[in-house]
């Protein structure tokens, strides 16, 4: 095959991922990263458990068709949210296990429109947090764990004013409409 028509394949092949689980350290994890871009129909990243850091995110950024984000178990920091702000489409992100992530971070997250689903168990977003991203963004689902056990008649209220919401409470069930299932 001539050079140029396996290129072309390579390109079109690349471009159709949908898909892609992140696992790279070192220098493979840097190259992968400056190649993300190109991967223009990318809906689902899932870079959890992975050595992030805020720089990382420079580069995830760019990846515009990005609905799935899992950013799971990283490095990141609040200030590092700030570069995903691009990310129209984005409608699920998972920073769970990322406990220096603090309601800091969230200014950042309310210009993720069409998020539908946070999930922020393990991290340090407190109740004040959660209900700053509520009240501004169109969740219809945020998932927490027990850190949020003082808090269940303010998540109980919070659910009887957004009806559209369930908060995923684990170790407890489901929070909707003022009650707990």
């Amino acid at each position: 095959m001539n050079p140029n028509k396996r290129r072309i394949k390579e390109e079109k092949r690349i471009s159709n991922i949908k898909y892609l689980r992140f696992a790279l350290i070192g220098e493979q994890k840097i190259n992968g990263l400056k190649n993300l871009p190109l991967l223009t129909n990318l809906r689902h990243l899932n870079a959890g458990g992975c050595y992030l850091v805020d720089h990382d995110l420079v580069t995830i950024g760019q990846v515009k068709s990005l609905e799935l984000l899992d950013l799971d178990l990283t490095d990141i920091t609040d200030d590092g949210l700030q570069h995903l702000s691009t990310l129209t489409n984005l409608s699920e992100l998972r920073l769970k296990d990322n406990g220096q992530l603090t309601d800091d971070c969230v200014d950042y997250l309310l210009h993720l429109e069409n998020l539908k689903l946070i999930h922020i168990a393990n991290t340090s977003i407190t109740i004040n947090g959660l209900k700053k991203m509520v009240s501004h963004l169109n969740l219809e689902t945020i998932i927490i764990d027990s850190d949020f056990n003082n808090d269940i008649d303010e998540l109980l209220r919070i659910t009887e004013k957004y009806p559209k919401l369930t908060i995923i409470f684990k170790g407890r069930g489901d929070i909707s409409n003022g009650k707990i299932d």
